[in-house]
């Protein structure tokens, strides 16, 4: 049988990839063809094996701009192929296995389209740690000479700005003993973002006036000494677990001389405490080093590092300039302005480990079966999983449409989705018990499971720790949650977060979209409303918790908190948009953290280049895509000019009906008087139906959903 054929009728997917000459990965010993031509079909796409080398021609001033294959000999004829740096010219070669094939096409130029439109639509944001390496010159940086609570600034040896002075910064060496160095930076010319992150330091003021300097770019870290090493300084955590506690200097800055003196050190510890749901609480807390040693001396910094000293001529001056990143928490996500409030920190939790999760001795391999588990063999991105995923997928779709049904999306935008996914790793120290480096998906894989009157439920089963990779920003968050302990006033306040366990199926099969929102039947905060007479809508037909997930592995919120007013008017959230609730555990996300230049949300100006859509950036929980949000610039993006609905989605050019980031102007809620602008993830309610929906929104697990992949008991 043509070996093309055979797996095209499987239907199996792929993102497409427009090139002129084909690509041999050595390393995995795969070709990768942009356009075939069998007969007188044409396939894009298509990855396969070798079988042997029949010949190699040379270059011609015309070839074709695709490959044939002759089935009676199983040859492939190739233009052009590239292997590392080098290109070859009329290459034969036989075919060895076919891997995957893209798409069929009725014509040559139907196939290059469709390789080009399909990459542009269906694909994920860069991830934090890529958007960070981005160029960036900011210009002229901003002098200035105090220090104000709260604020970011960039820390020089140098009165004028110039490309050898130096900054402080924290190192991007890793340790869970000791942290991160203090040590020194330039800004070039060749400067990005992460130049810039590594050396902002915000500064917090204490009871005493002084100040603590935090670093941005890793929160957990604030700066301490070292009296066993010269007294050199070190950022070390004080924001989390740690195998080794420290703590944090606080330092005066006097404006004339421009000295840093050291003034006080305060001790970090935390208690641990058992819980009822079975995640261990740890409580901080602070304690003043009366016995500390190096009380009045001074910041100096020799060779690049930087210790205290006792004496003032020993001291380095120390030049401030304000960050030119604006970090904080902008007036979208504040506009009432709502005043920072100094409650103690509520205790952070620990539920889980990526030790416990993660491998062939983890939770979630154990639990999969052997229909699924070659997904879920590696955790993060994987080539061996991936093409494992590919085949369940497209299989899925296989089985699905014969039996009379589809799935919502093409299956590219599955795959799309997972692979974004799988790379997102945590970049900043800022999840009390998370280590820097590590996956924040671990794993995306694809069930398709029969109910009991033999229906299919295929599920993508994304399995998350529920946090952003960038810093969350919970220190900066003006009036966020209560613990619940009591008075606001009196309460503690969630400014940690904590590696969550979301084991989330997200529908995969087309059950149709609702006409009003009371069409679904779940338990939401409308139901539970205090107002008797306040309508079901967009905004108050809400789940009563999360409602989505986004490719970075945090939760969506609707837009309205539990009281059914819009989140933001509490000055409760993060920069992006963010924050831990009442119980403690991983940031779940209200509002859209989108903000043009640098953006601290999801995703960022940087996505769009040479797309023709804006990137996929979730779901909602009854499988619905969430892409980012329309910018003024975008008219010449595929649905810019179809309007979105109630709900926030559209549907148009064959992508299906799905939802869009947005911004809504002059909102009033029905409870409030006040109007505002909402910058909306997903709104609230559910646009598509969920009543057929198998476990849907309910308390499940590994063994009593089948449709998780696991061995039901």
């Amino acid at each position: 049988m043509n070996k093309i054929k055979f797996l095209l009728a499987m239907g199996l997917a792929f993102i497409f990839n427009a090139q002129a000459a084909d690509t041999y990965d050595a390393t995995k010993s795969t070709l990768t063809i942009p356009v075939v031509k069998v007969g007188e079909t044409y396939y894009s796409n298509v990855i396969i094996t070798l079988g042997a080398v029949i010949s190699v021609g040379s270059a011609s001033s015309s070839y074709l701009s695709y490959d044939t294959y002759t089935a009676a000999t199983n040859q492939l004829a190739i233009p052009q192929v590239t292997v590392g740096s080098t290109t070859y010219y009329n290459v034969v070669i036989t075919v060895g296995k076919v891997l995957s094939v893209g798409s069929t096409c009725a014509s040559l130029a139907a196939c290059t389209s469709s390789s080009t439109s399909t990459d542009s639509i269906y694909y994920g944001p860069a991830t934090y740690a890529t958007a960070i390496q981005t160029s960036y010159s900011p210009g002229t940086l901003s002098a200035v000479t105090a220090l104000t609570n709260r604020s970011r600034y960039l820390l020089s040896d140098s009165a004028t700005q110039s490309t050898s002075s130096n900054y402080l910064q924290v190192g991007s060496t890793y340790s869970a003993t000791t942290g991160y160095a203090v040590e020194t930076g330039t800004l070039t010319s060749s400067a990005t973002y992460n130049t810039y992150l590594q050396k902002i330091i915000q500064v917090v003021t204490d009871s005493s006036g002084y100040f603590r300097l935090d670093s941005h770019l890793h929160p957990n870290n604030s700066i301490d000494f070292d009296a066993t090493d010269g007294n050199k300084l070190k950022f070390r955590n004080n924001f989390g677990k740690a195998s080794t506690l420290y703590g944090y200097v606080t330092f005066s800055y006097d404006s004339t001389t421009k000295l840093l003196k050291a003034k006080k050190r305060y001790k970090y510890s935390y208690t641990t405490a058992s819980t009822t749901t079975g995640a261990s609480s740890h409580a901080v807390s602070y304690t003043e080093d009366t016995a500390f040693s190096a009380a009045d001396y001074y910041v100096n910094l020799t060779s690049g590092v930087y210790k205290l000293v006792s004496a003032a001529s020993s001291a380095t001056p120390i030049y401030l300039y304000s960050s030119p990143l604006d970090l904080g928490v902008p007036e979208f996500l504040n506009p009432n302005k709502v005043a920072f409030v100094t409650n103690d920190p509520a205790p952070f939790l620990s539920k889980i480990t990526v030790a416990a999760t993660e491998g062939t001795s983890g939770s979630i391999y154990r639990q999969v079966n052997s229909t699924y588990r070659s997904q879920v063999l590696t955790a993060g991105s994987d080539a061996s999983t991936k093409a494992s995923a590919d085949a369940m997928l497209a299989s899925i779709k296989t089985t699905v449409e014969a039996s009379g049904e589809k799935l919502r999306y093409p299956t590219a935008l599955y795959t799309a989705f997972r692979d974004a996914a799988l790379t997102a790793k945590l970049v900043s120290d800022s999840i009390a018990d998370g280590a820097p480096g590590q996956n924040l998906v671990p794993y995306v894989y694809f069930t398709n499971e029969k109910d009991t009157s033999g229906k299919y439920h295929p599920m993508m089963v994304v399995v998350t720790y529920g946090n952003q990779a960038s810093p969350n920003g919970l220190k900066d968050v003006p009036h966020p949650p209560g613990d619940g302990s009591g008075g606001y006033a009196s309460s503690k306040v969630t400014r940690f977060s904590n590696l969550e366990n979301y084991v989330t199926p997200i529908p995969m099969k087309d059950y149709g979209v609702v006409t009003d929102v009371t069409e679904n039947t779940l338990t939401n905060l409308w139901t539970a409303r205090t107002v008797s007479t306040l309508k079901a809508d967009v905004y108050t037909y809400s789940d009563s918790a999360d409602n989505g997930i986004l490719v970075d592995g945090a939760v969506i919120f609707p837009t309205y908190n539990n009281t059914l007013v819009p989140s933001h008017l509490s000055g409760e959230l993060s920069a992006s948009g963010c924050h831990v609730g009442q119980g403690g555990g991983g940031p779940h996300c209200h509002y859209d953290g989108y903000q043009s230049g640098f953006s601290l949300g999801v995703y960022s100006d940087a996505d769009y280049l040479n797309k023709s859509h804006p990137p996929l950036i979730g779901f909602g929980y009854e499988g619905i895509a969430l892409f980012g949000k329309y910018r003024s610039t975008d008219t010449g993006m595929l649905g810019y000019s179809t309007a979105l609905d109630d709900f926030g989605a559209h549907n148009h050019d064959s992508i299906g009906y799905h939802y869009h980031a947005h911004v809504v102007t002059n909102h009033k809620p029905e409870l409030m008087t006040y109007t505002s602008t909402l910058n909306v993830l997903m709104k609230g309610a559910y646009i598509g139906k969920t009543n057929s929906i198998p476990f849907f929104r309910q308390n499940s697990s590994f063994s009593n959903n089948q449709y998780l992949g696991g061995t039901v008991k």
